[in-house]
């Protein structure tokens, strides 16, 4: 059994979004299915101590650490975790270029995803293998909806929960559903200042804005108990915050793509990230028909926790 370390790059901390989560979640879900891991920092064994590490992202500040690993001649399993909208610069696909030089397997969490990068940039595809997106099942039990309603003094809402970004396209949601009958609430922390005192200026009045709230705590789980529709017309893949809401039986709003399509099928309202005629319809669709578009089926089969982890335990695992 190999020894793994879990790495990323150094910034990625100072703000707390969905992949930052999900690398915690990977921590723990190989542990639950017996693979000796840790997380680089101050509670981590020296380099020489591990078999293989696991670089989550291909943020060019981790490229020097990459080196290191390189270096000490350990095996590199790369998780990029990207996805480009539009075409990528020559640096960045440059600097994309050097990680997949250097890792020994990337990992892709669906075939979209890989669909996407090759589309730009070449991947040797002697080291493509591939996992799940994985949601746990906390997420399908019973929970108290009023929980959230009380503390923060709410009634019907639609919820949006996710790092306040461009890239999550908020704004947009905001500006295409400002007569929606129902008040959104947006949970989640943000990078640009900027971007965000936007998306508050231009809501309604009794929308919310409320601050990052823990993964899988039962305040979460509450907000999406009680919410009416789950909406997120990202420009990017939606991610484990749409799983987590389809897991919920929440009726899902979610930007038309191929990953959508690819974990989802007909199951939720595909919308235009970039018409707000089409989110604007999406959400009222979503409002006055709950029942049909629910997506627990699909996920309670292919994602779940820690089985959906299971490919790339077994690429962790492989000897060379």
């Amino acid at each position: 059994m190999n020894n793994v370390l879990i790495t990323t790059y150094p910034e990625a901390f100072l703000h707390r979004g969905g992949g930052e989560t999900e690398l915690l979640d990977i921590l723990h879900n190989l542990r639950l299915l017996g693979v000796k891991v840790d997380i680089y920092g101050p509670a981590s064994q020296p380099l020489a101590k591990y078999d293989v590490v696991l670089h989550y992202s291909v943020a060019g500040s981790g490229l020097d650490f990459v080196r290191q690993v390189q270096k000490a001649r350990k095996r590199l399993v790369l998780m990029p975790s990207i996805w480009w909208i539009d075409q990528p610069t020559s640096g960045e696909l440059a600097c994309v270029a050097k990680f997949f030089k250097a890792a020994d397997a990337i990992v892709f969490k669906s075939r979209s995803e890989y669909e996407n990068v090759a589309n730009f940039l070449p991947v040797p595809e002697g080291k493509v293998a591939y996992c799940r997106w994985g949601v746990d099942a906390c997420f399908e039990e019973k929970t108290d909806p009023d929980l959230f309603r009380k503390t923060y003094n709410l009634q019907e809402y639609i919820l949006n929960v996710g790092i306040i970004d461009e890239r999550k396209n908020q704004l947009s949601a905001v500006r295409a559903c400002l007569d929606s009958p129902v008040p959104f609430v947006f949970i989640g922390d943000y990078r640009d200042r900027s971007y965000y005192e936007a998306c508050v200026r231009s809501a309604p009045r009794g929308w919310r804005f409320l601050p990052y709230i823990a993964p899988k705590s039962e305040m979460l789980r509450s907000a999406l108990a009680g919410c009416r529709a789950f909406v997120e017309v990202s420009l990017e893949p939606c991610g484990f915050s749409a799983l987590e809401a389809g897991l919920a039986r929440v009726p899902l709003v979610l930007s038309e793509s191929p990953w959508t399509s690819e974990h989802f099928g007909a199951d939720v309202y595909k919308v235009d990230p970039y018409s707000p005629d089409s989110i604007r319809e999406g959400v009222l669709s979503s409002l006055e028909d709950k029942a049909t578009k629910e997506a627990h089926s699909k996920i309670h089969a292919n994602n779940l926790m820690p089985m959906a982890l299971e490919g790339l335990a077994r690429t962790l695992c492989e000897t060379v």
